[in-house]
């Protein structure tokens, strides 16, 4: 017998030495108090939680305990306890402040102070160690009145509970602040602001604040990943799907067409339409920073999208409707385990697929491949063409079977109907102009999007500039998504945004594109008035209201600014709304400047872009809990997301063949970047089983995604967190990371001598070390658990003579640090 071939896989630690959002990363408090807040308590008590005196297995820290690698101001690791984070969510702040931070030239950078004495209450900002940088703050009175329940579940597995803690703060007075009403305040450092003895979550002042969110919100792709691709977060997973690759589509693991189909459009539009704002701050793997690709960020993620369907197109041999992009069923469900160690809980069936497209899937996905071949050229034009060559196929099979229904998994993703899916058709009509006019001159794309009555033929066009006249974008009802915020089955406000961006901003580039002055104004006064038009029905109303074009209002609620009727992931669908505003507003503020429709009209660009950042301090800390809804940003985050691959709470592994449970074989490691759910009302719930409350999803975080591009400087360059002066992070293994993914194989060597396979493996600090070798199929061939093993050089020697040839995983776990690689034995 010999080892035929050895191919190592990428190792996955924790969190890099540093990041590009290191300024926006959790940190301590200056000091474990549980003290009340007003007199500078920090965190919850753990005598307050409710303990499940069974738990003999994990087990709850006891009052006063704090982490053993607290200090102040420090980085939270993203190894800590559960238990640790929410006693410092728990610990509620009456100073509720965007945990991210506020752009320089937000007006308002508005926050919170809860306090019957609000009013008569003054405020400073302080640096990290509480030297004051700006004085002299007053409060104003909003009549509106604060209060929040939090409940919070922990579990040892999916049947046993560890702790519960109910909180239930006072309905207590509101009062405003407003940052902007200091001096000025010192910018790319962190800042907490303070109340008598309370201080807020830090934050910064930057304007690049939302591109170090974005880079976080990019994480989470990176983490979604299926296949063999270079995940940060875990080992490969799924490499016998039929198609393999593509994204994960929430905290489980299925690949459904319409979130997939969004997330890769998404990226390809950002990429296309904001290429200044695309970074390259990660190599394909995210944990690394230093060594990067060369490919800004954003484009190098829709490539692993477009690899999926390119994928799926070859499989289908140029049958479209015999393509792939829906794998897995609800059975999926049925089990809980990181994503590279799926196909170890037993030997798996076959994941189910469904063949076809449909009509709707095939223009999104066009229209994502057109914007790639061109952005994609410089880095690799036998790619770029391929994605051309597909988008045009896929384009003439989604307008050959327009009106045809979706293929989709109903009882997962209701699926669109014509009047739906009429906004990619005109992406994808608009991005093959972009992608093919340069070269052959013809109008025949941007015709279908905009002129061919034989479409659409909207007689309303006449008598209001919120129609268009032909094309898919002439639509009966208007171009807008009928009273929905922008999701993944509304893309109108991203494709009249795109239209705009790419082809209409300025007269020399219509005539670049074959398109005349004068039919280029009708077109830019038609796209911003349906703009408006999505903005005012998008929202779900509220006492307050912005006067739009039109004559339409845009309503909204204070003080919390939420506009959106669903309990199922409240954040992202806001995140929609915030999108519809953000686009409007620049395309507005632009007109407006240019002076491209006169100067007559009321725009009310800037109340507009106001209220999207208000909406995004709300989700990034400026509410009733005092939470950041972005996993890794802010000091503040919730600890129990129903999401497989980063929380084992929900763990159901079985032996199936001695009949038994299987103990949790992970730890919780955050899902850096993931958005989570929020709330429609007061109430909270951190609970893994509510995925209604906890699921994070790739759609979500795709809307997510537009809001902090949209808001993002161009070409920012990443600071270094300067303020800090512990720069040691917080995490034990961070040795153990640096040199064995520096150091590579030399630090784990698997070789052959016969009939017995030797691992070798060097541990610079004493580690918990797990090793198995497992069938690509999931079957656990040998396993080595020693538990901990102290520094230096080990050997471990196995012998394989009785087991079958074949493919298996050799996996490696030191601490936090992972490593698989793949060995296929022969005889």
């Amino acid at each position: 017998m010999r080892l035929a071939s050895l191919i190592p896989f990428i190792a996955v630690g924790a969190f890099a030495a540093d990041t590009p959002f290191d300024l926006i990363r959790p940190v301590y408090p200056m000091e474990w108090s549980t003290a009340i807040v007003e007199n500078g308590g920090t965190v919850y008590d753990f005598a307050l939680f409710n303990v499940n005196e069974k738990d003999t297995v994990v087990g709850t820290p006891k009052s006063g305990s704090k982490p053993a690698d607290f200090k102040a101001n420090a980085y939270i690791a993203d190894t800590l306890n559960q238990a640790y984070i929410d006693a410092l969510s728990l610990s509620v702040s009456n100073i509720r402040v965007n945990q991210a931070g506020y752009l320089p030239d937000d007006p308002e950078k508005l926050f919170y102070y809860v306090s019957y004495e609000c009013e008569s209450a003054t405020y400073s900002v302080v640096d990290l160690d509480g030297e004051e940088v700006a004085a002299g703050g007053k409060f104003t009175a909003t009549g509106d009145y604060a209060q929040s329940n939090r409940t919070v579940k922990a579990y040892v597995n999916s049947i046993q509970e560890r702790y519960t803690v109910e909180r239930v703060t006072p309905k207590t007075k509101l009062c405003a602040g407003k940052l902007a009403e200091l001096a000025a305040l010192p910018t790319d450092k962190r800042l907490r602001i303070k109340v008598g003895k309370e201080y807020s979550s830090t934050f910064i002042v930057s304007d690049k604040v939302y591109s170090m969110v974005r880079d976080a919100n990019l994480k989470f792709f990176g983490g979604e990943r299926s296949g063999d691709s270079e995940s940060w977060s875990h080992g490969p997973s799924h490499v016998h799907d039929t198609i393999p690759g593509g994204w994960y589509d929430a905290g489980d693991f299925l690949k459904m067409a319409p979130t997939m189909g969004y997330t890769f459009f998404v990226l390809s539009v950002l990429s296309a339409v904001h290429p200044e704002r695309d970074e390259d701050h990660y190599a394909f793997n995210h944990n690394e920073i230093v060594k990067t690709d060369g490919i800004p960020d954003m484009l190098r993620e829709a490539r692993h999208g477009a690899e999926f369907y390119l994928r799926s197109y070859e499989y289908a041999k140029g049958d479209i409707k015999d393509m792939i992009v829906n794998i897995g069923d609800a059975e999926d469900h049925n089990y809980w385990n990181r994503a590279d160690s799926m196909e170890s809980v037993k030997q798996l069936r076959p994941r189910s697929v469904l063949h076809g497209i449909g009509p709707g899937m095939s223009a999104q996905v066009a229209a994502g491949l057109a914007l790639l071949s061109v952005q994609y050229a410089t880095y690799d034009k036998t790619f770029a063409d391929s994605c051309l060559n597909v988008a045009i196929k896929l384009y003439d099979y989604a307008k050959a079977h327009y009106g045809e229904g979706e293929v989709c998994v109903g009882s997962l993703y209701p699926c669109s109907n014509p009047s739906n899916y009429v906004d990619v058709l005109a992406m994808a009509a608009i991005a093959l102009h972009y992608a093919t006019y340069e070269k052959t001159k013809k109008m025949d794309y941007l015709n279908d999007a905009a002129e061919d009555k034989t479409i659409n033929d909207n007689k309303n066009a006449k008598y209001g500039f919120e129609y268009f006249s032909a094309g898919w974008l002439g639509s009966a009802r208007g171009f807008y998504a009928g009273g929905w915020p922008s999701d993944y089955d509304n893309r109108f406000a991203i494709t009249l945004y795109a239209f705009y961006k790419l082809l209409l901003a300025d007269k020399s580039t219509a005539e670049k594109f074959g398109i005349q002055d004068s039919v280029r104004l009708d077109y830019i006064q038609r796209v911003v008035y349906s703009m408006a038009r999505g903005v005012a029905d998008g929202a779900s109303g509220g006492e307050n209201a912005i006067s739009l074009l039109g004559g339409r209002d845009l309503h909204y609620p204070t003080p919390w600014f939420v506009t959106v009727i669903f309990s199922w992931g409240t954040n992202q669908y806001d995140s929609g709304n915030i999108i519809n505003m953000l686009t409007y507003a620049e395309v507005a503020k632009d007109i407006e400047t240019k002076k491209t429709l006169g100067d007559t009209l009321v725009w009310n660009h800037a109340k507009v872009r106001q209220l999207a950042i208000n909406k995004m301090n709300y989700i990034l800390g400026m509410n009733q809990w005092d939470i950041c809804f972005m996993m890794g940003v802010g000091d503040k985050n919730e600890a129990h997301p129903h999401h497989r691959t980063s929380n084992p709470e929900g763990w159901n592994g079985y032996d199936y063949e001695r009949h038994e449970e299987l103990p949790v074989t992970y730890n919780y490691r955050p899902p850096v970047g993931a958005l989570m759910g929020g709330s429609l009302d007061d109430s909270l719930t951190s609970d893994w089983a509510k995925y209604t409350a906890t699921e994070t999803t790739i759609y979500g975080n795709a809307s997510f995604l537009v809001t902090n591009v949209l808001l993002s400087p161009e070409k920012s360059t990443a600071i270094a967190d300067t303020s800090k002066k512990d720069t040691t992070k917080a995490d034990s293994t961070k040795e153990a990371i640096v040199e064995i993914a520096k150091i590579g194989d030399a630090r784990l060597a698997v070789v052959n001598n016969g009939v017995t396979l030797d691992v070798n493996y060097t541990l610079p600090t004493e580690q918990n070390v797990n090793i198995s070798l497992v069938s690509v199929k999931g079957k656990v061939q040998k396993r080595y658990a020693p538990g901990r093993e102290s520094a230096g050089s080990h050997a471990l020697q196995w012998n394989v003579e009785s087991i079958p040839a074949g493919a298996y995983i050799v996996n490696y776990s030191a601490g936090s640090f992972r490593q698989h690689k793949l060995v296929t034995i022969t005889r």
